[in-house]
């Protein structure tokens, strides 16, 4: 079984915004969310990530051979017809 509490750490302790007994030697994981990430830090984030895969890209001299294979991608109405 599997339970979650909310609350906060203060002076090394958890503390759960309701009351929880908890046995003793009970096996715990604790999930500490960090509110100080915001969505523009993972947006810096992935825009990095794409800059050095074009950068390695741009810099590769790899000698491509052939034609590319051709795909095909469905549209929604293709999909929902599978």
């Amino acid at each position: 079984m599997l339970l979650t509490f909310q609350g906060f750490f203060k002076e090394g302790h958890f503390i759960t915004d309701t009351p929880v007994k908890i046995p003793e030697g009970r096996k715990t994981i604790v999930t500490v969310l960090d509110e100080t990430a915001n969505e523009s830090d993972e947006e810096a984030r992935q825009s990095k990530l794409w800059d050095e895969i074009f950068e390695e890209i741009k810099n590769c001299d790899e000698v491509l051979l052939g034609e590319p294979e051709r795909i095909h991608l469905r549209v929604p109405e293709e999909v929902d017809a599978l």
